[in-house]
């Protein structure tokens, strides 16, 4: 343009600014900025708009924030709702809805009127994060100042509600919708279908892809995944998999998801040779499984017994096929390698998922003392528990109980009962199962006056004894000793 004398003004600019943008070119975009000042011309808001724009489309809100004050302190321009919506979604995008509504209230003192727009993202925003009830406020006050809310709005508040089971809430909502005739779109509906099929209401889920027909908001695959969802929740996996073939037959394709939920519900009934076949037909529909769709399938042979075929499953279609695991992956391979006696190859495994860049967390750890302990190796268990703090982790609840658990199975009841002291000196709270597992413990080393403060402090949290420890204590019914402290046990919990 400029090679054939073409004129080029600040909309030529803005145009090229917001193509680099949509490129995730937003170092161009800055580049034209300065393009402008040097051709003569004055960057507008539009201009500032598509910056802002791109920098959050980039992921960089916080740089988004520095240049809209910078824009406000130099007063380069006059930010308009635009420019307060996009810094607001940003806002919104990155989970802060404080701060989003810090710079709605500056929207006012600044002279500048929020829109619909403005109230729905803040009003999605604050649902999202389960702020439901500022969020009807925020709708009572838009519609007091006269700014209308749209299907977005309430498609938002009315996943937010039923989040919470308000359907009387839910209800008030549909009719305002009525009244202010605005439809529910295909979002909407499937809002009421995913709540209906989780509730286990399939016939209510089924009455809405009816209604939504009936007002030509045709169903997409979301809709047809959350009623398989509702089927599979059921256990009636062969009426989700009619669904998906009805899906398949109305032209709309199945996605990742809708293979996902059925090849959970197939392993969830142990045919997991149903869930392979519908793996390998993925690739059929031009679907690449995820890691999802792998770890539910070794769940599947591990939940199914079948842990010959879940080790193979493993090898040759995750591991040799450099699919990137996920620490559920982690959990459950060393969990059915360790509950079927493969303690050894867990550790194997446990250490080339390291090496790979996989960090392991607390839970990770926890399923291997607790496999290892099982498996009649004490020590290298304590080694890996006490080197917990030299990966940056914490014991919790369960670990602390597993640890203790096996000191009290190898008879070891000192160490059991200190590392009870030191859970409670680290404001790591002992459970149900801590407390019964460790009165065992002294049940069975004759430490009755232990158990009974114990049982006691036990029962003042609210706790109460497991069936194996009531049978424990009745088990001393036979016991002729007349230690006073047994005495008092039979006394107190045998009368």
């Amino acid at each position: 343009m400029r090679v054939e004398s073409i004129p080029v003004d600040i909309i030529t600019f803005n145009t090229l600014i917001n193509c680099f943008c949509h490129l995730h070119r937003v170092d161009f975009a800055f580049s034209l900025l300065a393009g402008i000042i040097k051709h003569g011309s004055v960057p507008d808001v539009f201009t500032y708009n598509t910056l802002i724009r791109g920098l959050i489309s980039q992921d960089m809100p916080h740089e988004a924030q520095l240049l809209f004050q910078k824009l406000i302190r130099f007063q380069l321009i006059q930010p308009d709702v635009v420019t307060y919506n996009t810094i607001i979604e940003g806002i919104c995008k990155k989970g802060n809805p404080s701060v989003a509504v810090k710079f709605f209230k500056n929207m006012a003192k600044k002279g500048c009127k929020p829109d619909t727009i403005t109230y729905s993202t803040i009003i999605d925003c604050l649902c999202k994060h389960r702020l439901v009830d500022q969020a009807l406020g925020l709708l009572h006050q838009m519609t007091r100042k006269g700014i209308s809310p749209n299907v977005v709005t309430y498609s938002s508040l009315i996943q937010g509600l039923v989040d919470f089971n308000r359907w009387h809430d839910v209800r008030q909502l549909r009719n305002e919708m009525d009244v202010r005739n605005i439809s529910p779109n295909v979002y909407t509906f499937n809002i009421f279908v995913d709540a209906y099929g989780k509730e286990g209401m399939i016939e209510d889920a089924e009455d809405v892809i009816e209604l939504m027909i009936q007002r030509r908001v045709y169903p997409d695959v979301i809709t047809y995944n959350s009623l398989m969802d509702g089927y599979c929740l059921l256990g009636e996996v062969d009426k989700a998999l009619a669904v998906f073939e009805s899906m398949k037959r109305k032209g709309i394709l199945p996605d990742t998801r809708s293979y996902n939920i059925l090849i959970n519900g197939y392993c969830k009934k142990l045919k997991v040779d149903r869930a392979i076949d519908l793996f390998q037909q993925m690739p059929d529909d031009g679907l690449t499984p995820t890691i999802e769709t792998y770890n539910t399938i070794l769940q599947g042979f591990f939940y199914a017994g079948r842990h010959v075929e879940a080790r193979k499953f493993f090898k040759e279609k995750m591991f040799n096929e450099g699919v990137e695991f996920d620490k559920v992956t982690c959990r459950i391979l060393l969990r059915g390698l360790c509950q079927n006696s493969y303690v050894v190859e867990a550790l194997s495994f446990f250490q080339i998922l390291e090496s790979r860049g996989l960090v392991p967390d607390i839970h990770v750890y926890s399923i291997l003392i607790d496999g290892l302990s099982k498996n009649g190796d004490l020590e290298k268990a304590r080694s890996l528990f006490d080197n917990l703090p030299l990966k940056g982790l914490r014991p919790n609840a369960k670990t602390y109980t597993m640890m203790i658990q096996a000191y009290c199975h190898e008879g070891l009841f000192e160490e059991a009962n200190e590392l009870f002291w030191e859970m409670e000196a680290n404001d790591c709270l002992p459970t149900d199962v801590t407390y019964n597992i460790l009165i065992r413990g002294c049940l069975r080393n004759k430490k009755y006056y232990e158990a009974g403060v114990l049982l006691d402090e036990m029962c003042s949290h609210g706790f109460e004894s497991d069936a194996s420890t009531a049978s424990a204590l009745l088990d001393l019914l036979d016991v002729q000793e007349q230690d006073p402290a047994l005495l008092a046990l039979h006394k107190k919990y045998l009368p």
